[in-house]
Order: C-alpha cells, then sequence, then structure tokens
C-alpha cells in the first residue's frame, strides 16, 4: 500500500514522492490509484444473456493439438466446449481420451484433451479504447486460459509482427498470479524482452474480476478491478518493430490445456472439467475532450560524470518490466536531462533516474534518492499525476533538492 507519509519533493506541490517498487524485472505493482471510467464510453458490447454465442461477433476456432505453444488441446466448436448458461460464456477443458477429429487440411489427429477458443477475427476490431473482461478462471494444474488480442495483419505479416496484447494470462499450478505482457519484433519472449507485469489476486479462480486494458497512441495500462498494475509506454519513435500498435486488433478468448507454460507441473487429473467464465465483454473509446496529461520529467546531472549512452528514466512501474527505460534528452548548453510523457490524468508513477542505457540488466547506473522523497525496497520516486500538464523542478541526481 501507498506510504501517504511521506514527504512531498519540495519541487512540486503536484508530485507526491513515496513507492513501493524497483529496479528488478515483472514488477508487481500495488497501488490505491483508480482508473477514471468517465474518460470513456461505451461502444460494443456482449453481456452472453442469449441461448447460443452471437456468431456475428464471435468465431469458434478449431485446430489439432500442439499447433501453438505444444499445447494438448484440440480445440473444438461443441456445444460441450462453448456454450452459454445462466449469462455466462463457458469455455470448458475436458479429458477425452482417444477424441478424433480431421484438421484444415482434412488429415486426422486424436487428442487427449478438449477445449474453447473463440475470437473476434474479420468482425469486431479495434484501434485503441478500453477493453473489460469480467471473468472467474479455472484452478488446477495444467489450465492455461488466456484474454488476449492479436493485430489484423497476422495473415501478411505473421508473428509477433502484427503485434500481440495479452491482457489476462494465468497458470493453474502459480494459482492467483495473473499477467499482461505484450510481443513484437522487437520485445518478445524468444529473445527474453518482452514487456510484461504481474499481480496477484488470491480469488482469481474463487469469483468474478474485471481484466481490463486501457491503451492509446501513447500507452497501454493494463488493469484488475479498474486497479491499474502494469504500464507500457510508446518509445517507439515510429519503429513499428517497438510498437505495432495503430492498427486494429481482435479479441480472443481461450481455456489452453497444458503446454510450453501451462503444463511446466504437469496437468491434474482431478482438475477436469476445467471452466473458464465469463460474464460480459465490453469494449468503450476514448470520449471527445478527454485528453491525456503532458508531465516532463528533469534530472540535473552536474555532479555526474554521464555515460556515453546517456541518462535514462527508467525503474519502478514506468520501466514495462525492462531495465532499459526511456531515453532523456540533454538539454542545450545545460546539465539538465529531461524527457516528457504523455501520461493517464489521475495516475501514479515510481521511477528512478538511470546513468546509461542497460538494456539487459538491473544493476549499475542507478540513483539512490534520500528518504525524503522515495521510499521502498528499491527508494523509487513516486509520481501521482493530475489533471494538468505539468513539469517537475529539476533536481540533482540522487537528491531531493536542486544540485549546488
Amino acid at each position: 500500500m501507498i506510504d501517504v507519509n511521506k514527504k512531498q519533493l519540495i519541487f512540486s506541490l503536484l508530485i507526491a514522492i513515496f513507492g513501493c517498487s524497483g529496479e528488478q524485472k515483472n514488477q508487481i505493482t500495488n497501488s490505491n490509484e483508480i482508473s477514471d471510467l468517465t474518460r470513456w464510453s461505451e461502444v460494443w458490447s456482449d453481456e452472453f444473456d442469449t441461448p447460443e454465442l452471437d456468431l456475428s461477433s464471435w468465431n469458434k476456432l478449431e485446430w489439432r493439438p500442439g499447433w501453438v505453444n505444444n499445447e494438448l488441446q484440440a480445440y473444438t466448436d461443441r456445444d460441450t466446449n462453448i456454450f452459454i448458461e445462466n449469462g455466462h460464456l463457458i469455455l470448458q477443458a475436458l479429458i477425452e481420451p482417444g477424441y478424433l477429429d480431421t484438421d484444415y487440411t482434412g488429415a486426422e489427429y486424436n487428442a487427449d484433451y478438449t477445449s474453447g477458443r473463440i475470437n473476434t477475427d474479420n468482425k469486431i476490431s479495434r484501434t485503441y479504447g478500453r477493453f473489460d473482461v469480467r471473468a472467474k478462471l479455472p484452478k488446477g494444474n495444467g489450465s492455461w486460459p488466456a484474454i488476449w488480442m492479436l493485430g489484423e495483419s497476422i495473415s501478411e505479416i505473421g508473428w509477433p509482427a502484427c503485434g500481440e496484447i495479452d491482457i489476462m494470462e494465468h497458470v493453474g499450478y502459480d494459482n492467483g498470479m495473473v499477467h499482461g505482457s505484450i510481443h513484437t519484433d522487437a520485445y518478445n519472449h524468444m529473445n527474453n524482452t518482452q514487456k510484461s507485469g504481474s499481480r496477484f489476486v488470491d480469488t482469481a479462480t474463487d469469483s468474478f474480476h474485471v481484466y481490463s486494458l486501457e491503451w492509446t497512441p501513447n500507452y497501454l495500462r493494463y488493469l484488475i478491478d479498474n486497479s491499474p498494475y502494469f504500464f507500457v509506454y510508446n518509445d517507439s519513435d515510429g519503429d513499428v518493430s517497438k510498437w505495432p500498435f495503430d492498427q486494429q486488433h481482435y479479441l480472443i478468448l481461450n481455456l489452453a490445456v497444458g503446454g510450453d507454460w501451462g503444463g511446466v507441473q504437469g496437468i491434474d487429473p482431478s482438475a477436469f472439467p476445467m471452466r473458464m467464465l465469463i460474464d460480459y465483454v465490453k469494449i468503450y473509446k476514448q470520449k471527445e475532450g478527454s485528453t491525456d496529461v503532458q508531465v516532463t520529467f528533469q534530472v540535473d546531472m552536474k555532479n555526474e560524470n554521464v555515460s556515453n549512452t546517456g541518462v535514462w528514466l527508467s525503474g519502478g512501474n514506468i520501466s514495462s518490466g525492462q531495465p532499459g527505460g526511456l531515453q532523456m534528452q540533454q538539454q542545450q548548453n545545460s546539465d539538465i536531462w529531461q524527457t516528457t510523457l504523455t501520461l493517464p490524468p489521475n495516475s501514479d508513477f515510481t521511477f528512478k533516474y538511470r546513468n546509461g542505457y542497460q538494456p539487459n540488466s538491473w544493476s549499475g547506473g542507478w540513483e539512490t534518492p534520500d528518504a525524503d522523497c522515495s521510499t521502498g525496497q528499491f527508494n523509487d520516486r513516486y509520481l501521482t499525476v493530475g489533471l494538468n500538464d505539468t513539469s517537475l523542478t529539476a533536481v540533482c541526481f540522487s537528491e531531493c533538492v536542486l544540485c549546488d
């Protein structure tokens, strides 16, 4: 929880310094922050209050085991794997030894497990917006439910160039730990550069929770029950290998069995049937007149030997689970380095300034702010964004005050 008794930085009335995170990968952040839903206007929803799945919005996927991620289930379009019950969409995984079917080529295959997967490809796609899915996740080793998005361009340029946004992933052997991430050409798990964050939700498999994404041209913000926990800033400078998220993406809901991640600790037969329950899916657009906030971060490097790779804004939850961070620019004829970010209003961020670019290491170059303007295990600075654009005073690196 936020320690509101920490002193405010003397250089800003709008910026409070406290924090709870630091320079480590896949940072879990905790905050009292709640997203402002009044910024968003609903444009589409499915509350699954009809007897059958609405096939004008959704596609039922069919494919053989092992198609992706070495998953063990066959996805089917059968009512035993995908159905609506008591106002909830059910994706159900079953043990079915000897299940026989044919794939899209006409080749026969066998499977020991079946499950359900649906998407909105070529039916409902969006560029930017807010996406809410209220769901209860399955229990048991071997389960791997996901709520995610893929770029419509996947058939032309492939994965991960098309972009992937994982709004929610959960693996049964790590019950309650919910993950969000992105995959692009530059940032993906194959070269250990994917940007990802996590939050523990102790009732994830017992109760419904709302898993959300806020997506703008400048950032992706991940939320659980409207409380943000992970943030990805657009640092691409137009490089689509880093940010392919200015194009249409479609939604996917699925329940996998086993696979490279879900099956790490085996599959528990007693957990079947596994069920992922979805109460609703809602899509919003940002209201006209609702704007983000420009915040200029500044640090004075007067007393430092600046690395030839420059100064970076990193650490905390501003760095998207990767150590590199966001590049700052030296001001002309000055020791001041700065960068301006477009951030959501009424939002909280933890961060540090870092001397040098070290994209593959969490060690070295970090400032160590005094306790008067930092808190937590890693002495992070803490920023509360208000409603108006602001520039932070250029404090001295590792200090709470101006340089002498």
